[in-house]
């Protein structure tokens, strides 16, 4: 038999270390016996890989009681919260949020920094004015940070890692290139939908489902589907694009809705439930908006639907209407279970969210009875969202090549 060079065997010990910490992660207290069962890695391998983490300080032991026997206590394993930190921002149109957590998802310090039209002109100078005053407000309790994880709302070029659109605005920024001088750790740059996602289907709502719909609905039509445990990707992204997909006509509203499209154009999805599809019928109903920005346009839209206002029922009803019947089609095609729906108009959510599901169950008739839209378990700028690109990487071994070394 050949010898296998040391740096071949790299990758999968690398990808052994990342599975041991998530199923560490997962079954706190567990022991090495039981983790050689799940893992089916031999035991002198799992004692290995978990004297290699140990030393690292991203587990611990501890000391596990067993209630039947009042021998000696067992011995079981949990990620380590005493060291290592994870540093993660959010960037969307309108805040730039850092968060400094523990590993194991618990906030040290959060501060977020409000961004305007003026900011987004220059904004590479805007967020390294704003990383470096929180660093600094942060020095005394920033200790060990494995990696700096930035999620992004808009539009990214994943293999240059460029910030090509954020809401409304062009741009073109390497991200990874602007805050690399500030750490020693790598720099992860990654679309806040995938950390969603990621955050959702490994520790949120639809954990134990394995056929799920993903779908985040603002200034885009972010899409993904979750088939059998596994993620439905591309060589680049997570997601799809659904915003070509036709909806009917069902309203009088949609006369009002997209007119400077072609009519071949005007009733794709993208151009009917979009925040630019619907920010004119807000202008148009409530000229007093003009002045708000896009967030605060659909805030105030959510709001007066909230307080019974009938015309801006009609438009939550609409966006519900159009997006069940595409729902409809997309769990036909990949017969899901569940559907996690991310959206701005969840501020008017008991509205929207009952006549979504309603108008699915209609369309779906007697197919698939038991689908439901779902929303998150953890709010948009949970520390859990935040660091989820970052336990992704240690799972897949990713990050753990950064500083284990063979």
């Amino acid at each position: 038999m050949p010898k296998i060079r040391k740096e071949d065997k790299l990758p999968l010990r690398l990808k052994q270390l990342g599975k041991i910490y998530r199923l560490i992660e997962q079954f706190e207290e567990i022991s090495r016996i039981d983790l050689s069962k799940l893992s089916r890695l031999a035991p002198a391998t799992i004692t290995a890989l978990t004297r290699e983490l140990i030393k690292e300080k991203l587990i611990v032991e501890r000391a596990v009681q067993n209630t039947e026997s009042r021998g000696r206590p067992a011995i079981g394993l949990c990620v380590s919260p005493f060291y290592w930190q994870s540093l993660c921002a959010t960037l969307i149109e309108n805040k730039f949020e850092i968060i400094l957590s523990e590993l194991d998802g618990v906030a040290i310090k959060h501060v977020a920094y409000p961004l305007n039209s003026e900011d987004l002109t220059n904004l590479d100078n805007v967020l390294t004015q704003h990383l470096e005053s929180f660093l600094e407000e942060a020095k005394h309790e920033c200790n060990h940070i494995i990696t700096f994880s930035v999620a992004v709302g808009g539009v990214l070029d994943h293999q240059k890692n460029r910030l090509l659109k954020l809401g409304e605005t062009e741009l073109d920024i390497d991200l990874k290139a602007l805050f690399s001088p500030y750490f020693k750790t790598p720099i992860l740059i990654t679309e806040y939908f995938q950390t969603w996602l990621l955050a959702e289907s490994t520790l949120g709502s639809v954990i134990n489902c394995d056929n799920v719909l993903f779908l985040q609905l603002d200034n885009g039509i972010n899409f993904s589907v979750l088939s059998k445990g596994e993620l439905l990707t591309n060589r680049f992204q997570v997601r799809s694009r659904i915003g070509k997909m036709y909806v009917p006509k069902h309203n009088e509203l949609q006369d009002l809705i997209s007119l400077d499209i072609p009519n071949d154009e005007r009733y794709q999805l993208r151009n009917q439930i979009t925040h630019r599809a619907i920010y004119p019928l807000i202008k148009h109903f409530y000229p007093e908006t003009n002045k708000l920005d896009s967030t605060e346009k659909i805030r105030f839209l959510c709001e007066k639907a909230n307080n019974g206002d009938e015309t801006a029922q009609q438009i939550i009803f609409h966006i519900a209407d159009s997006l069940a019947y595409i729902l409809m089609n997309l769990v036909n095609i990949f017969g899901s279970e569940k559907i996690m729906l991310n959206a701005s108009y969840l501020g008017s959510k008991d509205l929207f969210l009952t006549r979504l599901n309603k108008q699915l169950q209609l369309y779906l008739a007697d197919t698939y009875t038991n689908v439901e839209v779902l929303t998150g378990k953890y709010e948009w700028n949970s520390p859990v969202i935040a660091a989820s690109a970052i336990k992704q990487s240690i799972y897949d071994g990713s990050l753990l090549g950064h500083f284990i070394r063979s």
